[in-house]
Formats: structure tokens, sequence, C-alpha cells
């Protein structure tokens, strides 16, 4: 495939929609272990200050509500952790404030689920070494969805202090309910130039990724066959970044959604570009640090 994105692309922030701010940025204080690195009366930027780099942006919605899921939108965003005992202590602190949480085994990672107020999916993960991953005869990895070893990990993370989520964590994946599959994987994979990770054939979803990752982006066909697209005035996601290295990885790809008659809002380093589910993609040189208003969404989104 000659349209290929650049393989050292990664993700960025994803802004949500929320009904109440105070309450959200509470729950990824006290719950996820993020730290407010911005905050306004109805929107807060929240990462890990060692870091300096913002993971979740929130954005207030009054009036809003949570839509059922099925409509398309956020199914899960995934936040990376460095090593696994980063995650036996993030488990162990989900058991000491008593949060309720899903847990899988996935072959190449282990990963923990919650649910934010507001009806948003969240994952938090550590990845197994590249070393430990295995792949079929056509080369797609092996992913599996398995029981989690919840106690083997806690004891891993034993001697790990919990003070939230540590240096080194980053964004590393997102997985969306989807309008249609079919113009999914015309956007994402011949267009924007991804690549098809696992085998389509044993998961009801496409994974796809840059870089032999084995995803940066999920799309599944869950939320049911031409799933509405959900409203910008209830919760949900608005908007997720993919950080490119240079701005010449990211001319290809404004050259290609020309060419292929998808409308975009450029801007210096950035592009915005909605995916055919009503998703808004933001691809940058410079990760963002600014919530987008409702105003901006509404014209991105038109």
């Amino acid at each position: 495939m000659t349209n290929v994105i650049d393989p050292d692309v990664s993700i960025g922030p994803v802004q949500l929609r929320v009904q109440d701010i105070g309450r959200a940025a509470a729950y990824y204080e006290n719950v996820i272990g993020l730290q407010i690195l911005k905050r306004s009366s109805s929107t807060a930027v929240l990462g890990v200050p060692s870091d300096g780099l913002p993971l979740v942006m929130l954005r207030e919605v009054e009036g809003s509500i949570t839509p059922p899921r099925t409509y398309a939108g956020l199914y899960h965003f995934a936040v990376l952790l460095p090593d696994r005992a980063s995650l036996g202590a993030f488990t162990r602190h989900l058991h000491s404030i008593d949060e309720r949480f899903g847990a899988s085994d996935h072959s190449v990672s282990e990963a923990l689920y919650l649910t934010d107020p507001d009806g948003n999916g969240i994952e938090v993960y550590r990845d197994r070494p590249r070393t430990e991953w295995t792949y079929d005869s056509n080369g797609f990895v092996h992913m599996t969805v398995g029981p989690l070893h919840e106690q083997q990990l806690v004891q891993t993370g034993e001697n790990t202090q919990w003070h939230g989520l540590p240096a080194g964590t980053v964004m590393g994946h997102v997985h969306l309910h989807v309008h249609d599959m079919e113009e999914a994987y015309h956007f994402y994979v011949e267009v924007l130039g991804l690549e098809l990770t696992a085998d389509p054939q044993k998961f009801p979803a496409f994974f796809v990724a840059a870089g032999g990752y084995h995803h940066h982006i999920g799309l599944n066909p869950w939320a049911g066959a031409q799933a509405p697209k959900a409203s910008i005035r209830n919760t949900g996601i608005d908007m997720y970044t993919l950080v490119l290295p240079s701005e010449w990885a990211l001319e290809p790809i404004a050259d290609r959604l020309e060419a292929d008659d998808y409308p975009f809002h450029r801007e210096e380093h950035t592009l915005y570009v909605t995916d055919p589910s009503g998703i808004v993609v933001c691809l940058t040189v410079n990760s963002p640090n600014t919530v987008l208003s409702s105003a901006q969404m509404v014209q991105l989104t038109e």
C-alpha cells in the first residue's frame, strides 16, 4: 500500500463532552489519577504534570444527556501506563476506593475498563513487550479477550506507591462505534493511511495502526448497522488527536483528503477532518492543550 501514514504517529489528547465539569474533573482526578493542568468554569485539561502533556480535555455541555450505545461515537479511549507495576498499583487504588471495573488479558496487553459519570468508556492498560507479541501467517498480530490474572497483577505493583498516573503515561489508542464499517475502513486505511493489524475474520471489528503497533484505532459496528451519529449537544467524544512527527508527514494526508473530497479545516501545523461517523479527528504536529469551544465544534462538524 502506498498511502501509508508516517510510522511515528501517536495518539494525543481526547476531548469529551460532559454534563457537569466539576463532577467530571473530580472523577478524572480522584479515580483515574490525572491532574488538572488548566481549568475554567466550563472546561478542564487534565494530564500527568511531570510530563506536561494533556491527555483528556473536558467540555461541559449544558442540558446534555448521555445517549444510548446505539449511536456512533466513543466505545472507549485507552490510557497506556509505562509498566505492569503501575497497572498493579492502579488496580490496588481502584479497590481501595471501591470503584467497579472490568478486566481482560489481550495477549499483547493487560487492561482494566471503567465508565465515567457521563457514560464515556475508559481503558487503562499496559503493553507486553513487542518481543512477546505473536503473529499469524498473514502478519496479523494475535490478540485475545481472556481473563486477567488480577492477583498476580496486584502483587507486581505491591511495592509501587499510588500517587496518580505516573510519568510516561500516554494516550494509547481510541476505540469507536462507527456508522458504517466499509466507510470507516476507507477513511482510516485508504485515506488516512493506517494499516490493518488484526485478522478481521477473527474479530467483529477493524483494528488499525501505524508503525507496527497492535492498534491505535479500533472500529466496531456494535452500536448497530448505520448507527446514527451522536449529537454534539449530548455527552460523548468531541474529538481525538493523531500527532504526527513533522509538517512533512501531514501534507500527504491533506492531499489524499482533498483528492477523495473529504472537507477539512486547515490551521498552522494542524488539520481537522470529520470522519464518516461524525467524529472530529485532529491531525497535528503539536499536541493541543486548549479545549475547543462549542462554536468551534459546530463549525468543524457542519
